[in-house]
């Protein structure tokens, strides 16, 4: 009993950091939808003009990138995936498709837009997100089903970068800085998206490892 306590305790505590974080990804979602999105459905606003020579484009970027957003939060859920396994497999299957979909489309959508600055970056993230993708379907091909999730765990931020960037652009000081401003936000938030899940994943591993006596 007394050698499973601390794994008992890791568990624990992991848990309840995933809560926290869920919890607050959610509230920033919710405030990106109301500051910003929401302002599509108003005709005459910039964001409207702004995308208003590629509608089909956003479309196709849009829809799917959202629906990605919205079902890679099931994913991660321990208790989801073993209560509904064959559901986990459908919904994992429609997060693929939606990726491949959206990641080539913001491509596009970066060459329409005005915005050469952030060209490359976009590139990169799709690049990155259809890689780690990718990955992970190899890997749980092959049967290799931890490190399906591992990078699984890998390719989901480079779709919440769209949530991340949004809200750090809400703020006033960056927001004044204008072009230069959104294109460090973008760079560093792409960054971070490369490392931060790897930090994690080997973070976990060690914390759950017993520490060996001298």
């Amino acid at each position: 009993m007394a050698t499973a306590a601390p794994n008992s305790m890791t568990r624990s505590t992991f848990l309840q950091a995933k809560h926290v974080f869920w919890t607050l990804f959610a509230l920033m979602t919710l405030l990106v939808l109301l500051t910003r999105e929401r302002m599509l459905l108003d005709a005459h606003s910039f964001l409207r003009q702004r995308y208003a020579p590629i509608p089909w484009l956003m479309l196709a970027h849009g829809v799917p990138g959202a629906l990605a957003l919205s079902l890679g939060v099931f994913q991660f859920s321990t208790r989801f995936r073993q209560r509904h396994q064959q559901l986990h497999r459908v919904m994992g299957r429609v997060y693929v498709a939606c990726a491949i979909i959206s990641a080539p489309v913001a491509v596009a959508v970066a060459v329409a837009l005005p915005l050469p600055t952030l060209l490359s970056a976009t590139v990169i993230q799709a690049f990155g997100w259809l890689v780690t993708i990718a990955t992970a379907l190899y890997c749980v091909r092959t049967g290799r089903i931890q490190q399906h999730r591992e990078w699984m765990m890998r390719s989901y931020p480079f779709a919440a970068m769209f949530v991340i960037v949004r809200v750090i652009l809400l703020i006033p000081a960056i927001e004044r800085t204008g072009p230069l401003g959104i294109a460090s936000v973008v760079w560093s938030v792409l960054a971070v998206s490369c490392f931060l899940p790897s930090f994690f994943i080997a973070w976990k591993s060690l914390a759950s490892t017993r520490r060996r006596p001298a």
